[in-house]
């Protein structure tokens, strides 16, 4: 058999082929075509920062700011200590209530010199005082105010860190036991009864024995049967009507009534 040789136009179609498949293999056999090298990660980019937390609330504080005092009246310094004092809506904080006590007080506002006397009488925001208690409380009580009053006849009858002055200690009685004071009514009516101070006077120490006895002051019920032992009936009807006609009454500058 004669050997057939490809046409022209065989040998033509079988170039084509052959551009085709290098064109595909990048100029390489299918067989030789290596893969893509992988994919790097990026390694010089900086860490990834985590979101902070929000901070935590600033914890309440009572310190009083600078100047805060400035432009409020003596009322006012007085209501804002009274808040630090109880811890009204903020922490009870009395070393600060007493700046405002005093920063009142040396305006002449009745109740902060009444409060910051008994801050130095226990020790309570500033160090215990009693000669400073003393002129804290005299300063109020001249101004009528029943419970400084009652106080100091308080401490100048028992010489509580000061000494006993009992002529001054029942006029500051008195004038508190005017005001309806009942602790002050029974204290007076015993420094009647035993002399202290004041002239020993059964009648007077029944009225306000009576008064306070009244008004559920235990001890002024003990001492009020005492009294009765050594007074006669005349005497114990004149101190009840005394107690009857008794009204009470506000009294100031440390001048009876």
């Amino acid at each position: 058999m004669s050997r057939r040789f490809p046409t022209r136009a065989r040998l033509r179609q079988a170039l084509v082929l052959l551009a085709t498949l290098a064109a595909a293999c990048g100029g390489l056999s299918c067989k030789e075509q290596k893969p893509p090298p992988p994919v790097r990660p990026v390694t010089n980019l900086p860490p990834r920062m985590a979101t902070p937390p929000p901070p935590p609330p600033a914890p309440p504080t009572n310190a009083v700011p600078k100047n805060v005092m400035a432009g409020r009246s003596a009322t006012e310094l007085f209501q804002a200590g009274l808040k630090l004092w109880n811890g009204k809506g903020v922490k009870p904080d009395t070393a600060e209530a007493v700046k405002f006590f005093r920063a009142a007080a040396e305006r002449g506002q009745v109740d902060a010199q009444a409060y910051l006397g008994a801050a130095y009488r226990v020790g309570t925001g500033v160090e215990k005082d009693p000669a400073e208690a003393l002129r804290w409380f005299r300063l109020a009580a001249e101004q009528g105010d029943a419970r400084a009053q009652g106080v100091l006849g308080m401490m100048l009858s028992t010489a509580e860190g000061v000494p006993a002055d009992l002529p001054a200690a029942a006029k500051w009685y008195r004038l508190a036991a005017e005001q309806g004071l009942v602790r002050a009514q029974a204290n007076l009516g015993a420094m009647y009864y035993l002399g202290q101070g004041v002239p020993k006077n059964p009648v007077e120490a029944y009225k306000w024995l009576h008064l306070a006895a009244q008004k559920g002051d235990q001890t002024a019920v003990k001492n009020r049967g005492q009294v009765s032992q050594k007074m006669t009936a005349e005497q114990m009807a004149e101190g009840r009507k005394r107690a009857a006609e008794f009204t009470p009454k506000k009294t100031n500058l440390g001048v009876p009534q």
